[in-house]
């Protein structure tokens, strides 16, 4: 009796023990869509917080990577830098790519950059913030799920569908709020909004140039056009300097307000940007 009491306790505590996968993504939007479709079988964190474009692993990042199965990349500028890197401290990283098969956007860089011949240019890396675009995203999240886990594939499958129900609706409800806008600009800091102005048939204009801050000369066109467009809100990124949105909304009467390309609950989040850009230029 005492053997079978031990054996059965043995299972129990051998069951506790299997650790669910760990699956890494670069940035909180990714791991949104991670937890999602992987739910709970999965455990789920991102890299990146802040600005991206600067970010280089802590000591803590590196342990975990080393822990993960799966590393989800979102085709950011600091990925390819340190997946060869992650690679070699976890020998057995998957790596997958969120947004493969995406075609992407050029980055907004600003004029000068533009006329520059020997400016390279950037792909925009932000395809999460077009919800049709996420759903790529997501499904390809769900594919490596169930390369990884194909006795829970009915369960990913599952969460995708569901996932992708909310997107569509999401989707259908913004097309509606945004289609009586008769000023379809919106300025933001950092232009991380293109692909969801391009899906919404609006116009995004960055402060910030070349992924710098604007120039004196640069500053005075954004004014001017301000003024000229009756421009009431300026959409700071919270993750970035907000000195140059606070200047122009001083010298305008603007208002400045935070538009979080990063944001972790990303359904919620692109809620919160069309609200904001359709109250920004409805007619008051």
């Amino acid at each position: 009796m005492l053997k079978k009491i031990f054996f059965a306790a043995a299972l129990l505590l051998a069951s506790e023990l299997i650790a669910k996968p760990v699956v890494i993504a670069s940035i909180a939007p990714v791991e949104y869509l991670a937890n999602a479709v992987g739910g709970d079988k999965i455990e789920v964190q991102s890299l990146a917080k802040g600005d991206v474009h600067s970010y280089e692993p802590k000591p803590n990042d590196m342990k975990a990577v080393a822990k993960a199965s799966l590393f989800i990349a979102a085709g950011l500028e600091f990925e390819e830098a340190w997946i060869p890197r992650f690679k070699a401290s976890a020998k057995n990283l998957v790596v997958v790519k969120s947004d493969a098969k995406i075609a992407k956007l050029k980055e907004e860089r600003g004029e000068q950059a533009e006329h520059d011949e020997k400016h390279e240019a950037h792909a925009d890396p932000h395809v999460w913030l077009n919800p049709m675009l996420a759903i790529t995203m997501a499904r390809n999240i769900s594919d490596a799920l169930i390369d990884m886990d194909k006795a829970n594939k009915d369960f990913y499958l599952e969460n995708f569908q569901k996932l992708m129900n909310d997107l569509l609706a999401f989707d259908e409800s913004a097309k509606e709020s945004l289609a009586g806008l008769k000023n379809r600009k919106f300025v933001v800091y950092h232009p991380a909004w293109g692909y969801f102005a391009a899906h919404y048939d609006l116009e995004q204009i960055s402060i910030e140039r070349s992924g710098k801050e604007p120039k004196i000369d640069e500053m005075a066109s954004t004014l001017k056009m301000i003024k000229d467009e009756n421009i009431k809100v300026i959409f700071a990124d919270p993750n970035r300097s907000q000195k140059s949105a606070q200047i122009l909304a001083s010298q305008t009467g603007a208002k400045v307000e935070l538009l979080d390309p990063l944001g972790y609950n990303l359904l919620e989040n692109l809620k919160i940007a069309v609200g904001a850009i359709k109250d920004a230029n409805s007619p008051k």
